[in-house]
């Protein structure tokens, strides 16, 4: 067990230049005494509140942490975290060759994820009081919030394993500060309970108003439960996440972009293949140095663009994280639209008068799908240019959808043409082709070629090192950076093992 302190910073939730009842309620800038959530605004600002750190998803408490990139430079597909060289952002560089220390490791983002989660509880354990607030619209709270809960400790489970769980917010009273730590397996369960809540029929809403969008539906939730439950390997429930994706594809609510570089700009935001995105906004945006947990837009992109850009595609003040390594490049087909809206490679697509600081591990290619580009996401109204995109963190997409029922129907002995079909529908759009003409592309799905193509479709979005792990590859692949079965969770801030006084366990890392 171990004590806990929780900063009560909040933020805004802002959706993405959108407008709405939701979205007007001023949240809340503390969280008060318990007895002050007596009406339904006032749970409406909790609400906003629980999804407020999602938008620290890329600077978490004044430290760099970004979701998507710290699970990528564990993995492969980065030729070097970058930046001036091995001592700037000391934590990621020592985090991608697997010599990470409790000193250096990321309390940033536990903070802001125990800080949802704190949040999340509050709404939870709140609404079901509210007087004069429909049921139905409880219900909709309720397991909005325990969505946010379990999205919060699934990242800290996926990522530190064995950690403090707890439902009702410590408050030193009636409810001691001493919080139990929780096994791998154990918090597992926990998040389940949450999700097979958040899952059942009428808990959520099957689709939101457009002037809503962000917040989560029954989708949202199918897809987390189906991530949490393979990433976790649990063979006896991978039969209902199988039924949830495809009443996902069979709902004719989502469909794949056309053109895969749509995905990536502003106006490919919450299309048609969108099950969930981070929204950010930069009109306004309040974020500053002084104040990263306020409002507003991102600083993914600008950390991720090259430094010292000259020309006139992208943002000409990155930072140049993120060297993209030739190896993932090489994977793609001819033909495969995806390399090239996926990758920046200066190499062989450079323009009259482009040119950039190379830095460290620089290999001439970045991220493309979130640099920030000229003419669309990449500018803010208000507050600090570089903390101010508005390029929304894409989480869940229908491609994910289709690969992961087509890896669980060859998981569970199911129709090998229904589990082709799924990985064919991803592959065509791929090459910019029907289905039904898709030719020499098509493959036959085995657990390889899913694997292979979930590379290829998910590239530094996040997914690659915890897909290596669940398809037992990780120590293959990865061995030679240093990763062994020991590195696969981080270990937990010393900070954190301080404030536990003996009690909270570290991992052997």
């Amino acid at each position: 067990m171990k004590k806990i302190f929780y900063p009560l910073f909040a933020a805004a939730f802002i959706l993405s230049a959108c407008t709405t009842n939701f979205l007007e309620v001023e949240p809340t800038t503390t969280v008060p005494e318990e007895t002050s959530y007596t009406t339904e605004y006032d749970i409406t600002k909790a609400l906003m509140a629980a999804y407020a750190p999602l938008i620290g998803f890329d600077y978490c408490d004044s430290e760099f942490h970004p979701y998507q990139f710290m699970s990528d430079i564990l993995a492969d597909d980065y030729n070097a975290v970058g930046g001036s060289g091995p001592s700037d952002i000391v934590h990621l560089q020592l985090m991608a060759n697997y010599n990470l220390n409790s000193q250096q490791s990321l309390v940033g983002f536990w903070t802001n994820l125990y800080r949802g989660v704190y949040r999340s509880n509050i709404v939870v354990n709140r609404t079901a009081a509210i007087e004069g607030m429909s049921d139905a619209n409880k219900t909709r709270v309720i397991n909005e919030a325990r969505f946010l809960r379990a999205f919060y400790y699934h990242i800290l489970w996926k990522f530190w394993g064995s950690v403090p769980y707890y439902t009702v917010n410590p408050n030193g009273a009636d409810v001691a500060y001493i919080v139990p730590q929780f096994t791998e397996d154990e918090v597992y369960n926990k998040i389940m309970e949450d999700l097979d809540a958040a899952t059942a029929p009428g808990a959520l809403p099957e689709t939101v108003l457009t002037t809503e969008v962000g917040r989560a539906n029954r989708y949202t939730a199918y897809m987390l439960r189906a991530e949490v439950v393979m990433l976790k390997g649990d063979e006896s429930r991978y039969g209902s996440v199988l039924s949830q994706l495809q009443e996902i594809i069979n709902s004719n609510i989502y469909e794949l972009t056309p053109d895969f570089a749509d995905i990536w700009e502003t106006e490919g935001e919450w299309n048609c293949e969108s099950i969930f995105e981070i929204n950010y906004a930069d009109d306004p945006s309040n974020r500053s140095w002084e104040d990263p947990l306020a409002p507003g837009g991102s600083i993914y992109p600008v950390f991720l663009c090259p430094d010292s850009y000259k020309g006139s595609r992208f943002h000409s003040e990155g930072y140049g994280f993120g060297p993209v390594s030739p190896a993932l490049k090489a994977v793609y087909e001819e033909g495969d639209q995806r390399r090239d809206a996926s990758i920046m490679d200066f190499n062989t697509d450079k323009q009259a008068g482009e040119k950039f600081n190379e830095r460290y591990g620089n290999t001439g290619m970045f991220n493309k799908k979130y640099m920030a580009r000229a003419g669309g996401a990449e500018n803010n109204v208000a507050g600090i240019y570089d903390m101010g995109h508005r390029n929304n963190l894409r989480i869940y997409r229908y491609s994910d959808a289709l690969l992961r029922a087509s890896e669980l129907i060859l998981r569970t002995g199911g129709a090998q043409a229904e589990a082709d079909a799924y990985l064919n529908k991803v592959r065509a759009r791929a090459f910019s082709v029907e289905p039904e003409n898709i030719g020499v592309h098509k493959k036959t799905a085995t657990l390889d070629n899913i694997l292979d193509e979930r590379r290829k479709e998910f590239a530094m979005e996040g997914h690659r090192f915890f897909d290596l792990v669940r398809f037992g590859k990780a120590d293959a692949v990865l061995g030679a950076k240093g990763y062994t079965a020991s590195k696969r969770y981080i270990p937990i801030p010393q900070s954190e093992i301080d404030k536990a006084e003996g009690t909270l366990k570290q991992n052997n890392y």
